[in-house]
Parts: C-alpha cells; structure tokens; sequence
C-alpha cells in the first residue's frame, strides 16, 4: 500500500545514475562471462580471430587500458557538457525543466555507455596476464583474453557512435521548440490517461446520488480524519490501495488532496466513512496504511500532475514574452501546444468524483480537475504576459475562437468566450499602440461572430485571412 515505492520508481528514472548503473551491473556479468569463455577457450579458435587476435599478453594489457583511460575521460567531458546544458536549459526557459534533462534516456544512456565500458576494460585488465618466464614451479602462466578484448574492441567502436549521437543530441535537447513539444506532447497524453480515471468503475454524479448510501450523509464534520506527519507537496498517490482498503473495511474515503498538492503537518489528507460502524475509530495502524498511500516530497513533479506540465509551459511562455528576451514566436509556440492540451481535454469525458467498487458500492470521493480549472490554470495565469504583445494575443484570440467553436457543451463555450472577453480587455489595456487595441478589438468582434456564426465561421476558416496554402 505504500506510495513511497512509487515515488522511488520516479526517482529513480528522473535520476542521472540509475541507467548508467544498470549498465555498469551489465559490463560486470559481461566481463565475468567473456572471461569464463577465453579461460575455456581452445587457443586454436582464438587464432582464427586474425586481426583481431593478439598473442600477447602485453599488447592486450596496453589496448584494454588505453581504452579505460579514455572512457573515463569522454565520460568526463560528457557530464560536463550535459551540466552545461542543464543549467542553460534552467536558467533561459525555468528552473522546473531541470527534470526533463534528467529524465533524457539519451544522455542517461550515453554516460552509461561510457562508465560501463571503463568498467569492463578494468576488470578484463585484471585478468590478462604476462607471465613469468624463469620456468619455475608454479609460475604464473600468461594469459591473453582474446574474446574478451574482441568485445572491448566492439564496445569502443560503439562508444565512439555514442558519443558522435551525443554531440548531434545536444544542440537538439536545447532547442526550444524540442522542449515546448516534450512539455506539450507529455501533457497531451496524460490528459488522455486521466479522462477518465481508471479508479474503481466510474458513475455519473447522478447515478451515485440514487444510491443507497446519500452523499449528502457524507458530512466532514462526522468523518474519521487521516492527518498528515510530514509537510511537502504531494507526489503520488496509491489509488488502487486506497480502493482496496476501503473495500476491505466498508468504507468512503474522500481525497482531500491531489498530486501536485501542498500539505502541512495536520492537515487530513482524507476523511473516512465506516459505513457499517457509524462509531469506528481509525487505529494507529490503519492511519498508518492510508497515509502510506500518500508520498511526499520538497518539490512538484509531473507524475499524476497535468497541472504541474501546464504551468511548465507557461513558465516558457512568461519567460519568452519578458522584457529583456521578447521572443513573441516562442510564445507562439507554447499557444499552439495550449490548444492542443485544451483540444484533448474537451474530447474526454470528465469521471465522476464518486468511484465505486466491482460491486457498485461507493468507495472513493475524489473530484477531478474541471475542465474549467485547467483553461484557468493556462489563461489566467498567461493572459499577464500575452497581453503585452500584439502577436501573442491575436494568436491566443485565434486559438481561443477555434476551440470555442469545437466545444463539445455550452458549459466549455462559455468558459472559452469568458477568456476570450478577459484577453480582449486586458490587451486593450496594456498594449500601448492605438492602432494594436484597434486590431485587437477588431479581431475579438470577428471571433465572438464566428463562435455564434458556424456558416460564418466555416466561411472564415476557408478564407486566405484565416488558413494559408502554397501557391
């Protein structure tokens, strides 16, 4: 029942060591099991390797560590011009991408590919021997790990192809529209993931409110409080173990708290039913197990967080959009992945707060993210910025009219024209052209028309004003 295993899990692939440890595990057994092979190996077959064979244990010895010595330095030089890149990443676009970098396979793979081969030239060096050649009793006798040096020979040339990746992946990995587009396509698909949930079989606010069991009975003044021991933001919540528990002991449990989330010591994390004992007490131990469920940390994470991706992308755009960098195209482009995020959410089906077991008994009270919390979360808290330029705002207008139009319910079209009516006002106030606030006021009049207007709007849509081509 424990979210900590969770939250070690997300550790450990947000870490720089994990992979590269893996490998440097790997190139241990690998030099165990090529060792094995050359000590059993007829000295016949190993002649036949031709350019590959080396007859002498000196030869042998002077390649593995010409190799060991330079791994080490290329894995060297690669950590460093991966800081680099973390901290021009971090300080140019925002401090809370630092984990995407981390996150990169390429570089953990990179580092790994290098350490490990170090680590297999070291431990075959060990093995080659030269020999003692006074023909005494027991002499040691020279050893030439011939099929062991053929993979350190392969493991080098595939270094090296690491290592022209690498410098060709760098660049790529500081490329601001690859970063908007990781952020953007990451939001994307946890969007689709959590509409809907998948905690216990999800009913309609009206089907559990025709249940048995009344929600209204469900008051926080007669729940049995979980509090928190530890203070930080939420990380990961165990959800299935949540649902089991309740099952287990016939109770609700409501969420008080969702990743992302900040907790101080005290505060009930959940509020708990008994329903078939009205007077039960939560024992230390069962506090104990549901605050399992719960994992904590000093920092906001992605995980189960599509709030936390959002902000990231705003982050980007107030970044762009400042004084001393006034890069309005980047902007643009985080606009563009707004829209494809509000897009994905608009075409999901929003689950029920009330979650219900195999048997269809309520179990979990846990209310979603509204549709209309994440526009806010992205329009309230960029519309500062994309005010202030011309650019951004007519491509937010544009963007904002677009999805106004494809809503699937009233509710999200009033909730998008109400963003669209804010950014009208708040261009016309902060833009300090006459002629800027015409255009803007000219295009909010247009955009409100088209939202009203599908003839209308299909005619604009088909119009070289709105949609372009190649002549």
């Amino acid at each position: 029942m424990n979210a900590r295993l969770i939250k070690l899990w997300n550790d450990l692939q947000s870490s720089y060591y994990f992979i590269p440890g893996l490998m440097a595990l790997g190139a241990i057994l690998l030099a165990v099991l090529t060792s094995t092979i050359d000590k059993n190996l007829d000295y016949s077959i190993a002649q036949k390797l031709g350019w590959f064979h080396s007859n002498k244990a000196d030869g042998a010895r002077a390649i593995l560590t010409t190799i060991a010595g330079s791994m080490m330095t290329v894995a060297a030089v690669t950590f460093s011009i991966t800081m680099v890149a973390v901290t021009s990443a971090a300080g140019q676009y925002g401090p809370r991408l630092i984990g995407n970098f981390m996150r990169d396979k390429a570089n953990q793979i990179t580092l790994g590919t290098f350490t490990s081969t170090f680590v297999y030239c070291l431990l075959i060096l060990r093995v080659a021997r030269t020999g003692d050649s006074s023909g005494v009793e027991n002499a040691v006798t020279e050893f030439v790990p011939n099929i062991s040096l053929l993979i350190a020979m392969i493991l080098t040339l595939f270094s090296v192809g690491v290592m022209i990746f690498f410098i060709h992946h760098i660049p790529e990995t500081l490329n601001v529209g690859n970063i908007t587009g990781q952020v953007g396509r990451k939001l994307r698909g946890d969007i689709e993931e959590m509409f809907p949930v998948n905690i216990g079989d999800p009913k309609t606010e009206n089907d559990a409110r025709s249940d048995s069991i009344s929600i209204k009975d469900f008051d926080h003044k007669t729940a049995l409080k979980v509090l928190a021991k530890a203070e930080g933001y939420i990380q990961a919540v165990h959800e299935d173990a949540i649902l089991d528990w309740a099952k287990e002991n016939s109770a609700v449990v409501r969420l008080q708290y969702r990743p992302g989330d900040f907790a101080v010591r005290g505060d009930a994390l959940m509020h708990v039913w008994v329903t078939d004992k009205p007077d039960a007490e939560l024992g230390a131990d069962m506090q104990r197990a549901l605050r399992g469920t719960y994992a904590m940390g000093q920092e906001r994470t992605a995980h189960q967080n599509i709030l936390f991706l959002a902000d990231e992308l705003v982050e980007i755009l107030a970044r762009a959009l400042s004084p001393g960098v006034n890069d309005p195209f980047t902007a643009i482009n985080c606009i563009n992945w707004f829209h494809s995020a509000i897009n994905t959410m608009m075409q999901g089906e929003a689950p029920s707060p009330y979650r219900r077991d195999e048997n269809d008994d309520l179990r979990i009270i846990a209310h979603p993210i509204s549709f209309k919390r994440f526009v806010s979360v992205i329009c309230d808290q960029s519309r500062p910025y994309i005010a202030s330029d011309r650019n951004a705002a007519i491509k937010m207008l544009t963007t904002l009219t677009e999805l106004a139009a494809g809503a699937k319910t009233d509710e999200q079209r009033e909730i998008l024209t109400s963003q669209l009516e804010k950014l009208n006002r708040a261009a016309n106030d902060a833009l300090g052209s006459e002629l800027e606030r015409e255009e803007i006021s000219a295009r909010y009049k247009q955009s409100i028309k088209m939202i009203n207007d599908k003839d209308f709007y299909e005619a604009e849509l088909a119009s070289e004003r709105w949609g372009g081509g190649r002549s």
